[in-house]
């Protein structure tokens, strides 16, 4: 296999997204195989709990790299969890020679995004475009697409459950804390890290980055809270969700790694086909991340008030999609027609990720 091939896949696998843009991902090329581990400098976070959410960035990027290698004319296919007791190499991938097909997701590759603007209320969203997408899901055995459209009678309950979660995001410390220091506040900082989130990709308007700078300070934010801020982010976030088409949520069988794994390259599958359809789509973590995070830890990062508002919080999420505790949550999104974001996420060089 040519090391150029290896080199332009792995180029196309690290566009994959990741929780806060931290690209967590370390990878050892060989001759006809990259053995694929999470980087354990970069899963320190809140949502790194357990690796669950680590595990939907890699599946994300061995989905990208399936694509490319396609086009390429190669057959990818992943060995996951090659060693038993180390839960940091998720996949050993081998690359076969094959065909070279135009794989019809590969024009997304460099153009899915994450759409954080509001979006055109009344333009409707075709309904072979859902049917679509949930066949598109129920081909991986156990995992199924659930959606809240618009017009359904608990929409309304879910944007404010919803509301509600990302309100909770900073009224914690420890978030607070870790959303500061993925924030990129200047171009300057941008550049230099080529990760994390560049402050004009949050696409809150010169008054929301003002307010970013505002609540750097974490007792700044605390005295603020204390006359009510942490509700304007509860209410920012119903008004994203109204303007949207749909909720919409994909879920899988079990908790297991594999489960979020290849749960990633389900969620990577279905955004490039929102992609290729022309609608925007924006995930909306926060609530699936929490519940996740009480599974592994109990919920310690919480006080015992916030820790029985997120319990209740979990109960009316999971009753509304009727679902179970059993049931891996791998991604919450809203969908639907939006202007083009100006302002892409960065990636580091690819020598930055190799072993």
């Amino acid at each position: 296999m040519k090391q150029e091939d290896i080199r332009q896949i792995l180029e196309r696998g690290i566009l994959a997204p990741s929780a806060d843009n931290l690209q967590p991902w370390k990878f050892k090329p060989g001759q006809d195989q990259i053995d694929f581990f999470l980087d354990s400098e970069r899963i320190k976070n809140f949502c790194d709990e357990g690796y669950l959410v680590p595990y939907l960035s890699a599946g994300a990027a061995i989905e990208n790299m399936r694509v490319e290698a396609t086009y390429l004319g190669y057959c990818l296919d992943a060995s996951y969890f090659p060693k038993e007791g180390d839960p940091l190499w998720v996949a050993t991938l081998h690359f076969k020679p094959a065909e070279s097909e135009h794989h019809p997701h590969y024009s997304a590759l460099k153009q899915r995004v994450t759409n954080r603007k509001f979006y055109e209320q009344w333009r409707t969203i075709d309904t072979s475009i859902y049917s679509k997408l949930e066949h598109m899901v129920s081909q991986e055995k156990g995992f199924k697409l659930l959606w809240m459209k618009k017009n359904h009678s608990s929409f309304r309950e879910l944007c404010c459950l919803l509301g509600k979660a990302d309100q909770l995001r900073f009224e914690n410390e420890r978030l607070h804390k870790e959303l500061i220091e993925t924030l990129r506040f200047n171009q300057e900082d941008t550049q230099k890290t080529k990760d994390g989130l560049d402050l004009r990709t949050l696409e809150s308007g010169a008054g929301g980055e003002l307010m970013f700078k505002l609540v750097r300070s974490w007792q700044r934010l605390k005295l603020l809270n204390s006359v009510g801020l942490s509700f304007l982010f509860n209410l920012y976030t119903q008004f994203q969700l109204l303007t949207s088409q749909a909720v919409g949520l994909i879920a899988a069988p079990t908790h297991k790694p594999l489960d979020y794994t290849v749960g990633g390259e389900i969620m990577e599958r279905v955004w490039h086909e929102i992609t290729c359809e022309g609608l925007a789509i924006q995930p909306m973590e926060a609530l699936p991340i929490f519940i996740i995070n009480l599974l592994q830890t109990g919920g310690h990062d919480f006080d015992n008030k916030q820790r029985r508002k997120l319990e209740e919080l979990k109960r009316q999420f999971l009753s509304l999609f009727e679902l179970s505790d059993q049931n891996g949550l791998i991604l919450l999104f809203r969908m639907g027609h939006a202007e083009k974001p100006k302002i892409h996420s960065l990636r580091r060089p690819l020598e930055s990720f190799l072993i």
